[in-house]
């Protein structure tokens, strides 16, 4: 088997050249001398297996040569540093959404600088706010200016995009969208499914469970909230997010097993194959998926063909046709860690369950001892040899160790075929309706809470991850000559994928019994507990520098005061607090529409049913307004202006009142935005809260002289504790016992102030960036404190 010994030289060939940077005329010379000895010595297989490795080398090297850039004036890198410039090109793949901004990867058509437009080719990867919305094949105008993108000692961004073929960057230029349409139709329908998939999935799952399976089945990963995704790397976890070889075997299987009775079995291959190639195409093609797309096409060939496949070989040819198409993803750590981790499952896999079996047979019988492998393999096993294959590379790039990795894999693997199969199965019939796929997604959500559950629970484990330092390049290469020496009289090929699925379908219909039944007792003890428990619950929640309140009242109704500056973040917070079937709100109150109280709002309208929407009617001064305000008019939800007076009876018996703004609006203050905030007065027997949105000085002096009610026993600081707010008269009008205070942690507008902390002086003070998510909970006569941290 010669073709992973040719791909070992090819990639070498691909990385020396990137070393030694040889005239392309050296290289050319020596491929006909190698031809002519392949040609002699044809007979001499050491021979012309020696000199066949030296001629991939040789063309690696020229591979990698040809793939180097070049600008000219006709390229769009030649511009990058020249000033400003109007850009025309088109959106060439579909809008890559952060939290709080947008990256669109532009390909151009002709640019104008200095008043001369000139005709351009190459991309440029254009951030820009979350709103207004862009799609692929919108033909737009960028202006601003054109860079380079940067480099750190840690991270280099600029080869990162190279590798893309990106060399030019544009940071919040001003866009106008001139047409749109643009584009192929077939990438149009794609993303268009994948949309609507990632839609299905927001509607059906609470979240994080949602941004998780969109992760996992879709490969969309940046709807995860950075805490949830600190706790995957802390954990080693990550690859359960990351679509890979598992996702493509079930994509695979599925299809197959579904075809083969009524279309044979290679016919049933051809399908599978076609439904890998619209996978791959539909989830993102990044490098792990490519790897594994490739692999199990090769599977797919060899079974139409008639022919045997091996792991090695399949793996060395993906390594081949990967890096031809693109040389320098050698270089990129996806590309490394999924192949890493493959070549660990090929070689290490199977010597360490012999190891295994022979040292659980001098303990009880044989039978016994294999039955024992073959559970623990999946769980422990295989997840124990890729964390060998891939911590090296890992502690490289990141200098992150995890301790607790094996058990946090041994937990929450069992579960990951339940998170794939139900949770997909859940996604397709819910893409049909809804009502279809609802009752499949509650079973599926078991399965993804579960996995959060387990991996946020092990990633607060004292020393559960350290940061080392440098772990140099060398160190790895002599690690994988050590494993590789080691292991090379004892590897073996074996079909891991057929074992897998076989210990798992052994005994099916046994254990889909069983599970069923465990699934539905645990659904009906969540059920339970998450039902209303006659109580009050006001939870402050940790969104960063921002507000947002979330209410649960004694009856059930729900109610949303502000939404933060994130989506993730709020999506998240309500996904855990609320029953996971329930997607509705019967009120949300915007107290302002400034982006850190009205960010998270806009994708929380496009999840949820909402009742009814309160805000103070001002103007929208930003995009993300002007987004709520639409989508608001677009669903047809009931909506109302709050006034000073008015009072809100959406939660039973506990009463809403609405304080501020007055009728009509303060204008010509410090800040007319802040200052029309909507002032809420909670009550609920004896207990009561004033919530104060952003007000400022000159709206406290409207609220004392307007002779409605202040006083609550807690209150929200206005404005997270800035000096601009909460004047002594307001805060003795008040007269409360306990200050909350929504804040970010080391924000850079230096809240809470000192000189608002030191008027707060006496009183217990609870802030979201010391004490993570603050829950008041009442009966009406007492209240409790949780605190998150």
């Amino acid at each position: 088997m010669t073709l992973p010994y040719l791909a070992v030289a090819w990639l070498s060939g691909i990385y020396l050249q990137s070393v030694l940077s040889l005239p392309a005329w050296i290289l050319w010379l020596a491929i006909p001398l190698a031809l002519v000895i392949i040609f002699l010595w044809w007979n001499e297989w050491r021979v012309r297996l020696g000199t066949s490795c030296a001629l991939l080398l040789l063309l690696g090297a020229l591979r990698y040569q040809a793939a180097m850039p070049s600008f000219d004036s006709s390229k769009l890198g030649y511009y990058n540093g020249l000033g400003k410039v109007s850009l025309v090109g088109v959106l060439a793949e579909e809008p890559d959404v952060r939290d709080r901004y947008v990256n669109l990867k532009v390909s151009a058509s002709y640019l104008e600088i200095e008043a001369e437009e000139r005709q351009v080719t190459g991309l440029a990867l254009v951030r820009t706010g979350r709103h207004p919305s862009y799609a692929y094949g919108d033909e737009l105008q960028i202006e601003g200016r054109l860079e380079t993108p940067p480099e750190s000692e840690d991270f280099s961004y600029r080869d990162y995009l190279a590798r893309q073929g990106i060399h030019s960057m544009v940071d919040f230029g001003r866009i106008t969208l001139l047409s749109q349409g643009h584009g192929d139709p077939f990438h149009r329908a794609i993303y268009a499914l994948k949309g609507h998939f990632q839609e299905t999935i927001g509607r059906l799952f609470p979240e994080p469970s949602a941004s998780l399976l969109s992760g996992i089945l879709l490969g969309i990963e940046t709807g995860i909230p950075r805490s949830l995704l600190d706790d995957f790397n802390a954990t080693s976890a990550t690859h359960i997010i990351a679509i890979s070889g598992f996702n493509i075997a079930i994509v695979a299987g599925a299809i197959g097993l579904l075809t083969k009775r009524f279309l044979g079995i290679y016919r049933a291959a051809v399908v599978s194959l076609l439904a890998i190639t619209l996978y791959t195409i539909l989830v993102g093609a990044d490098d792990a998926v490519v790897r594994a797309a490739i692999m199990g096409s090769i599977s797919l060939i060899a079974i139409i063909a008639g022919r045997q496949t091996f792991a090695l070989a399949s793996l060395a040819a993906a390594a081949l046709l990967m890096t031809l198409w693109n040389p320098l993803v050698l270089w990129d750590v996806g590309f490394q860690l999924s192949f890493a981790a493959t070549l660990g499952l090929v070689l290490l896999v199977g010597p360490m369950e012999e190891r295994f079996r022979d040292w659980l047979s001098g303990l009880t019988s044989e039978e016994r001892a294999t039955g024992l492998v073959r559970l623990l393999s999946g769980p422990l096993l295989i997840t124990l040899a890729a964390q060998l294959a891939v911590w090296p590379i890992t502690l490289h790039y990141f200098r992150r160790l995890s301790l607790v990795s094996p058990v946090t894999n041994f937990l929450i693997i069992p579960a990951q075929p339940g998170v794939m199969l139900v949770g997909g199965l859940a996604t397709l019939l819910g893409a049909i309706h809804p009502l279809l796929g609802q009752p499949v997604a509650w079973v599926a959500w078991v399965f993804v809470a579960y996995t959060i559950g387990v991996v946020e629970l092990t990633a607060r484990i004292p020393l559960a991850s350290f940061e080392l330092g440098g772990f140099s390049a060398g160190a790895m290469w002599l690690y994988y000559g050590v494993v590789g020496a080691s292991i090379l009289a004892v590897s073996q090929e074996r079909d891991r994928l057929r074992e897998i699925w076989g210990g798992f379908t052994q005994g099916f219909s046994t254990k889909l019994l069983a599970g069923g039944l465990a699934v539905a007792v645990i659904l009906a003890w969540i059920a339970a507990a998450q039902m209303p428990d006659g109580r009050l619950h006001v939870h402050f929640l940790d969104v960063g520098q921002g507000d947002a309140i979330f209410i649960q009242c004694p009856n059930g109704q729900q109610i949303l005061v502000d939404g933060g500056p994130t989506p993730s973040m709020l999506l998240s917070h309500l996904g855990r607090r609320m029953p996971f079937w329930d997607r509705s709100l019967d009120l949300v109150i915007l107290t302002h529409a400034e982006v850190d109280h009205v960010g998270g709002l806009v994708d929380m309208l496009e999840r949820y049913q909402v009742g009814l929407v309160l805000d103070s009617g001002q103007e929208c001064t930003n995009a993300t307004c002007e987004s709520w305000r639409a989508l608001i008019e677009e669903k047809g939800i009931p909506y109302r202006k709050a006034e000073a007076g008015m009072q809100v009876t959406v939660c039973g018996a506990v009463l809403l009142d609405i304080l501020h703004p007055p009728a009509p609006l303060m204008s010509g203050t410090s800040s007319d935005t802040n200052n029309n905030s909507v002032v809420l007065r909670l009550q609920y027997g004896q207990f009561s809260a004033l919530l104060t949105g952003d007000v400022m000085e000159e709206a406290e002096r409207v609220l004392l002289s307007s002779g409605q009610p202040l006083a609550g026993l807690v209150l929200k600081v206005p404005h997270h504790g800035g000096d601009t707010s909460l004047t002594t008269p307001f805060l003795e009008a008040i007269g409360p016992e306990l200050a909350i205070i929504s804040v970010g942690a080391d924000n850079r507008f230096g809240h809470p102030d000192e000189v608002t902390l030191e008027k707060l002086h006496g009183l217990p003070v609870h802030r979201t960036d010391q004490h993570g998510n603050i829950e008041l909970v009442t009966d009406g006569a007492r209240y409790w404190i949780r605190a998150g941290r």
